[in-house]
């Protein structure tokens, strides 16, 4: 096929999903409506079994995830997480209690390898799904036993949870919030909270970096980025790569922009991240074009293992934990369950509970001002920088 043709194709798929996820408010994520179109063209034949390779975004995506980490990175303020911290702490315990447990458990019931995948989707996103994968190809290379399940089918394991998990995500913190929001709006009706109108304006310190300008423009800001990558790599090797270059990697994010070596956000200033992202999230795609209809049945059980008892965990181990910082119960489950989907359906699901709840502006506005800072930094707390530190390290106990 090609390239062109295959790049046509892909992009329709992704504006198929987009359109969908739109039109459903993102209950229906734009992943699952991707993943399904993928599964059934591959497995119908519809679909050539080579398109993803053939688009080009395949060698480009296996090039810029560390890119795409060390930016979430940059997307991280140590004022921001100082000031939010019981959420923080909320929902890195829960995810790390999670992580231990379900892997535990996980093992006795299946094995070592589709307890480490399971969790790491669970618990994580897009990237922590990328690392199973990458390990599993990997370990598919050596002539080692790699368990219950097949190379293939151990790659599309993750996939699968990580597009169920956000529709129950979504479809449980809903009705949480909502909860929440009608406490928050009884308070504000009785006197114990208040409107208080902020300008939003961007902090132009922080804006400002000390590297020289040339290093400051769209290629400058790719440049560093990717140097920091290389960074995260050799710091990688010196570990003997006991310590995940993708862990070390968001660290390095959060550091440099701390120094201001490198911008908040740093991709939005080259115009680049939506391609970028896109070329990453179809990599997962790839393990579906060798997938059989009949083999998906050996993955029954464990996806309905991990979907049950992930979300009882979570709200189990976030309502208990935000009791003790004194969060309401309500508030600390929501937290804790945006391990199951992250931003923008935090953003999106507590606009939604606000408008749903509250009967006058100034009531939208009240509830938006005390849930959304919380649900921003739980989704960052969760997928962004816990559960790619925590998946980073268990992906190394898979075997093979």
């Amino acid at each position: 096929m090609e390239p062109v043709i295959a790049f046509t194709v892909v992009m329709l798929i992704w504006t198929l999903g987009e359109f969908v996820s739109a039109k459903t408010n993102a209950l229906i994520s734009m992943m699952l409506v991707a993943s399904v179109i993928f599964l059934v063209g591959f497995t119908t034949d519809w679909l050539p079994h080579d398109l993803i390779k053939h688009s080009g975004l395949l060698n480009l995506g296996n090039a810029v995830i560390g890119v795409i980490i060390v930016h979430l990175g940059t997307m991280m303020s140590f004022k921001d997480l100082k000031a939010q911290w019981r959420t923080f702490i909320i929902g890195s315990v829960t995810v790390v209690i999670m992580t231990l447990i379900l892997i535990l458990v996980g093992e006795l019931i299946f094995d070592r390898n589709v307890a480490v995948s399971g969790t790491a989707a669970i618990t994580g996103g897009t990237l922590s799904v990328l690392m199973i994968q990458n390990k599993v190809t990997e370990l598919s290379g050596g002539s080692g036993n790699l368990g219950m399940l097949t190379g293939s089918l151990l790659a599309v394991f993750p996939l699968l949870i990580l597009n169920l998990k956000n529709l129950l995500g979504f479809l449980t913190t809903s009705v949480i919030l909502r909860k929440e929001a009608q406490s928050l709006k009884m308070k504000y009706r009785q006197g114990e909270l208040t409107l208080y109108e902020e300008e939003v304006k961007e902090n132009e310190e922080e804006q400002q970096s000390i590297l020289p300008e040339f290093l400051q423009t769209a290629y400058g800001t790719l440049f560093m980025l990717g140097a920091t990558v290389c960074l995260a790599l050799i710091l990688s090797q010196l570990t003997d790569g006991y310590v995940n270059m993708f862990v070390i990697a968001l660290l390095l994010g959060i550091v440099l922009r701390y120094f201001k070596i490198l911008k908040p956000n740093s991709l939005s200033t080259t115009d680049s991240f939506g391609l970028l992202m896109i070329s990453i999230m179809v990599i997962a795609f790839g393990p579906l074009a060798d997938i059989v209809p009949a083999d998906l049945l050996a993955l029954i059980a464990p996806i309905v293992f991990y979907l049950a008892v992930g979300a009882l965990l979570i709200v189990l181990i976030s309502y208990v934990i935000g009791k003790i910082v004194g969060y309401s119960g309500y508030l600390a489950m929501a937290v804790g369950l945006t391990t199951l989907f992250g931003f923008p359906g935090t953003m999106v699901l507590t606009k939604e509970a606000a408008e749903a709840v509250g009967e006058s502006k100034q009531e939208i506005a009240v509830i938006e001002q005390n849930l959304l800072p919380i649900m921003v930094t739980a989704g960052f707390s969760t997928i962004t920088i816990t559960s790619v530190l925590t998946g980073g390290i268990i992906v190394g106990l898979m075997i093979g």
